[in-house]
């Protein structure tokens, strides 16, 4: 890998694999909380949360602490509560379709009688019950996320886990969105269906509702079944943006002398890392500027005006710069820098063929024995060809 390809990475497990062995415990600990973060709006509000900012705050320690009891012990009653929340909150969103409801209650007691409304609230209350489902079981994988991120060690195993738990999570989640999305799309189209219904045409605008609701049916079929790779794609992304933030250019040694670290620039560092107020970053570069600071990585990463991100720097815990400027995982920016390999060797020179001759088979083999015939002790005996 080149330091272009290390720039512009696409493949996540490659870069690990290249600078795995120079991060510390600390770094990789910090790699796997900025990745949980991804599922932050489906850890409930409380002890799971505090203890995502437990881990951050003692990363690469962590998984030791594991004797604190008072932190354990909420921690685990939360997650056992975090399904139940995740329903309670969800019920609230889709309440209005129903999602408790039997679909039989939807249909007139007397069979005879048909209402053009009934396919719409039935498939309204299914999709409703879906997505309360669905938020449960994703709070049930984001609540793994915390476990894992406090019970492992820091490492490659500990990030794939959160990886796969994060990516499953925000694939649940979001079809529970869409599936809460499309309840109350129905919902609203029965409650018209029902508010026209005159007695009049009854067949033609049920067979109307029923094929309103297969269109949805095809249509959430669709969204849902694309999130899986969509989800693995925004995890591959993410974890490029994660560690290009916390290992920089691995090529590259970045210079920070004493004297550019005046109290103020240490002072908000330090303010960043604890707050976790990434929009100060600009603020920082300022303050580096007025220490006399030069170095252009430093000050193109605070602003978020690198090359290589257009989208701006997707700073977390461990960000390079931060980490410089307070002197943290002195021995990763003391590492000599990643050598290039080599460039490829430049294809082998070939004889021309003469003008007006194909540089066929044929005269490479003409070649070969003139050659051949150059090194004969009898120069009047003719080439073999």
């Amino acid at each position: 890998m080149t330091e272009a390809d290390w720039l512009t990475g696409r493949d996540p497990d490659a870069m690990l694999a290249l600078v795995g062995d120079r991060l510390s415990d600390r770094q990789w600990h910090l790699l796997a909380c900025a990745v949980a973060r991804r599922v932050w709006e489906a850890i409930p509000e409380g002890d799971l949360r505090d203890a995502v900012k437990w881990c951050e705050q003692n990363a690469g320690a962590a998984h030791a602490h594991r004797g604190r009891a008072k932190l354990t012990a909420a921690r685990d009653a939360a997650r056992d509560a975090a399904p139940d929340q995740a329903r309670a909150a969800q019920h609230a969103i889709v309440r209005t379709a129903d999602p408790d409801a039997d679909p039989d209650s939807f249909v007139h007691a007397d069979e005879r009688k048909v209402n053009a409304a009934v396919p719409l609230f039935q498939a309204a209350a299914r999709y409703a019950g879906l997505s309360v489902d669905q938020a449960a079981e994703a709070a049930v994988h984001a609540a793994g996320v915390v476990a894992l991120l406090m019970e492992m060690p820091p490492g490659e195993d500990q990030l794939a886990g959160v990886r796969r738990l994060v990516v499953e999570a925000t694939r649940i989640r979001t079809a529970a969105s869409l599936h809460a999305a499309a309840a109350l799309k129905l919902k609203a189209a029965g409650d018209l269906a029902a508010d026209l219904d005159t007695g009049k045409n009854v067949n033609v605008r049920y067979a109307a509702s029923l094929e309103k609701v297969t269109k949805e049916e095809e249509s959430l079929a669709t969204k849902v079944g694309d999130l899986e790779e969509a989800k693995q794609r925004a995890d591959r992304k993410a974890v490029v943006r994660f560690l290009l933030d916390i290992a920089g250019n691995p090529f590259k040694p970045y210079r920070l002398p004493a004297e550019w670290r005046t109290d103020t620039v240490v002072g908000l560092a330090t303010t960043i890392d604890e707050l976790r107020a990434y929009d100060r970053m600009p603020v920082l570069a300022d303050a580096l500027l007025d220490a006399d600071c030069d170095e252009e990585a430093v000050l193109r990463h605070c602003r978020g005006t690198e090359a290589h991100a257009p989208d701006g720097a997707a700073h977390t815990g461990g960000c390079w710069v931060i980490d410089l400027i307070l002197q943290r995982d002195p021995a990763y920016f003391t590492a000599p820098p990643l050598v290039p390999p080599p460039p490829p060797p430049p294809p082998s020179a070939r004889p021309a063929a003469p003008e007006g001759k194909p540089a066929s088979a044929n005269w490479d083999r003409l070649l070969k024995a003139l050659q051949a015939a150059g090194d004969d002790e009898d120069d009047d005996k003719p080439p073999t060809l």
